[in-house]
């Protein structure tokens, strides 16, 4: 396994959950203080320099991707599916296919513009050490209850959780390319529903490694964490005597 190491951001959604009134656009497009937050996603993967190149996935009828300024070594595949899953591997058979080197794959979210560079270097240098695939994540904090719905059809507790051994999964995740492939191609011939890419990892037998995340790269997923999102940024631009835009 080499250390060749290349970036892949599925962006084929629309990110509904995240929708408003006011904010129609996909997800991946909505501004953070002034800067699409797929870009800001691909500019933190550039953060460290073993990362040679950052590839977008998205549908064939995306137009937005037109309108963003993503720098050098960021290129941009038509290669947006139905799921999450679908996107990954129909982007990495891209890569692949023009880069036949064995190598890595790490995979991050377009709603997650505030990875940090120490936090992916952690990722990196852990994976890369152990020659093992990994992801970020966190403990869960949290008492954790599962919910049901009653008679009156209101929403109730039907259990609460022990959150000891509970992580969150983050992104980004980091595998070797070929077998993430396999195992994503795996997934989908199964019918399998893989919301990430350890998922997939693990249903063929693979024990990824738990790399800590941080707080401050949580998912953009409902309308509220925009304003969270734009604060942490803004102040992180403030403390590094940077901008965001």
């Amino acid at each position: 396994m080499t250390d060749n190491i290349f970036a892949i951001i599925p962006a084929g959604g629309v990110g509904s959950r995240a929708l408003t009134a006011g904010r129609q656009i996909p997800k991946q497009y909505c501004t953070i203080n002034g800067v699409a937050m797929l870009q800001l996603a691909a500019d933190a993967l550039r953060a460290d320099a073993r990362v040679a190149a950052v590839h977008i996935g998205v549908t064939a009828e995306d137009t937005w991707i037109d309108t963003l300024n993503l720098g050098s070594n960021v290129y941009v595949h038509r290669t947006g599916g139905a799921t999450r899953a679908h996107t990954v591997s129909a982007t990495l058979q891209a890569v692949l296919a023009a880069d036949d080197r064995d190598g890595w794959a790490l995979v991050h979210d377009a709603a997650r513009p505030g990875l940090q560079a120490d936090t992916l270097t952690a990722l990196i240098d852990a994976c890369l050490s152990q020659n093992k695939g990994g992801l970020l994540a966190l403990p869960v904090p949290d008492t954790v209850k599962r919910a049901t719905v009653d008679e009156q059809q209101q929403v109730c507790v039907a259990q609460t959780i022990p959150r000891e051994g509970l992580w969150l999964a983050q992104t980004p995740q980091l595998f070797p390319a070929r077998p993430l492939l396999d195992a994503l191609c795996n997934a989908i011939s199964q019918g399998l529903d893989m919301t990430d890419e350890a998922s997939a990892m693990e249903a063929v037998g693979i024990r990824p490694l738990l790399v800590r995340g941080s707080a401050e790269n949580m998912k953009v997923t409902w309308p509220a964490d925009f304003a969270m999102m734009q604060r942490w940024l803004a102040f992180a631009g403030a403390a590094s005597g940077q901008t965001t835009g």
